[in-house]
């Protein structure tokens, strides 16, 4: 089985042709997207492992061109700048995988494995049939360019091709709501309606009088017929976020809903036709719901035929500086303000907050902040005061850098960058990675405190 490797970057073409060799493939390279197409235009290859950003002819040129073949091969793209449009795009021009850079050795050996049982088990002749059109670019539901994220554009991009019913998991504050909309707004039901409900702020008769409708005169206050959301959604989705607080009386009529397409308004013995994607969220550990009893097994199973996990900022605090840029461009347009960046102090103490209220508090945060300032840059003071305090309780600065004390700014940013030192045991080019600072500025900064760099 023969592999093209196709990176602008030698040092990466040549690691991958090492490892892909010891898997027993026979290997070739190409440094641009150019030779790639001349390359398998001349013989076949079975994959193509290519990045996706290079300086003329692309990754996504490659899979085009590689499409047109008698028998095309499976292709896997690499990409350093992930994207949620980036995995739609690639999936559905018909990319195998969607790799984001840097990538452990052991995960892309995986993917090429699968890749290749694929490729064997595709028939010679190509299948036929049209590629979809990438939808125009739209506001971002997922930023980030983490390992974790990439693998939710992936799913997300698939959910987005299908029709089954989605499950969202996620703390408070993920964008459980924005993963639903991109998924419709990605999807074949684009141009019918989104309709969203709260589960959790209503009761379980008014839940249900707004899910199903009611008829006229079936309860006090019913003073004339009401259309349910499941009709307001009719050909196009319903988010039902907090579904794990809905009661097992509501969970059976969801799940006939689910499993026959019909439901009775409140009052009413009329049965209705309806076609609705579903999409439900919550934040409860709906596992445990289930063992306990308080939550149907039949209806989980239907809920999460598509399963997404978004993970708590905590988790991917390396994601932060992009979400930040991204808020900070959207608060100071909205404020009419030349905010331009977040200054290096601040930035460290947001990466060591724990953001309990994950995106959501970032945005808020971000939002404050370019409220409260007077200049063109975000200073730690500028920002909600509980984020400095819990650096000052967890030991994360000293005494001295409490809200209001003299010097706290450079009390807490020496306390910082020496903690910092020392967890990377005073690796001067992964300390300045870590602080988001070039060497240069370390240097200057660790002479200003008196720091010693050597660690001694």
């Amino acid at each position: 089985m023969k592999i093209l490797v196709v990176d602008d970057d030698e040092v990466t073409r040549k690691l991958l042709r090492e490892v892909l060799v010891k898997e027993g493939y026979e290997v070739a390279l190409s440094p641009s997207g150019e030779e790639a197409i001349r390359e398998i235009r001349r013989e076949p290859f079975s994959l193509i492992v290519s990045d996706i950003r290079m300086v003329e002819l692309g990754g996504m040129a490659v899979l085009r061109e590689a499409k047109k073949l008698r028998r095309p091969p499976v292709v896997i793209l690499m990409t350093g700048f992930g994207s949620m449009e980036g995995a739609i795009e690639a999936i559905k021009e018909g990319a195998f995988d969607y790799v984001s850079k840097p990538f452990k050795i052991s995960d892309l050996k995986a993917v090429v494995s699968r890749a290749a049982k694929h490729w064997e088990s595709l028939s010679v002749q190509p299948k036929s049939g049209a590629v979809g059109v990438v939808a125009p670019p739209r506001p971002r539901a997922v930023i980030g360019k983490s390992a974790r994220i990439v693998e939710i554009y992936k799913t997300l991009a698939r959910a987005a091709l299908s029709d089954a019913t989605v499950l969202v998991l996620g703390e408070s504050g993920t964008g459980k709501e924005l993963v639903a909309r991109a998924i419709h707004e990605h999807g074949p039901r684009e141009q019918k309606p989104f309709v969203a409900v709260n589960c959790g702020a209503l009761s379980e008769g008014l839940l249900e009088s707004e899910l199903f409708g009611h008829v006229k005169g079936s309860f006090t206050g019913a003073v004339s017929d009401k259309r349910g959301l499941f009709e307001e959604a009719h050909g196009g989705t319903l988010f039902l976020d907090e579904i794990g607080d809905i009661t097992p009386a509501l969970q059976i009529k969801l799940l006939r809903v689910l499993q026959e397409g019909e439901l009775k308004p409140v009052g009413s013995n009329e049965t209705r036709k309806v076609n609705v994607r579903v999409i439900a969220a919550t934040h409860r550990d709906l596992d445990s719901l289930v063992r306990e009893g308080r939550f149907r097994e039949d209806l989980y199973y239907r809920l999460k035929v598509i399963l997404i996990e978004l993970p708590s900022l905590r988790e991917r605090i390396e994601d932060l500086p992009e979400l930040v840029e991204y808020f900070l461009a959207r608060y100071s347009e909205r404020s009419k303000k030349a905010v331009s960046h977040v200054s290096d102090e601040a930035m460290a103490l947001l990466k060591g907050y724990s953001w309990p209220g994950n995106i959501r508090e970032l945005e808020h945060a971000i939002e404050r902040a370019v409220a409260m300032t007077g200049t063109n840059v975000l200073f730690p003071e500028d920002f909600p005061p509980e984020i400095a305090r819990e650096a000052l309780g967890a030991g994360l600065v000293p005494e001295a850098a409490a809200p209001g004390a003299a010097n706290s700014l450079e009390d807490m940013e020496k306390a910082h960058i020496l903690r910092v030192l020392q967890e990377v045991n005073y690796n001067k080019s992964r300390a300045s990675e870590v602080l988001g600072i070039d060497r240069a500025t370390l240097y200057r900064k660790a002479s200003r405190y008196g720091i010693d760099l050597r660690g001694k």
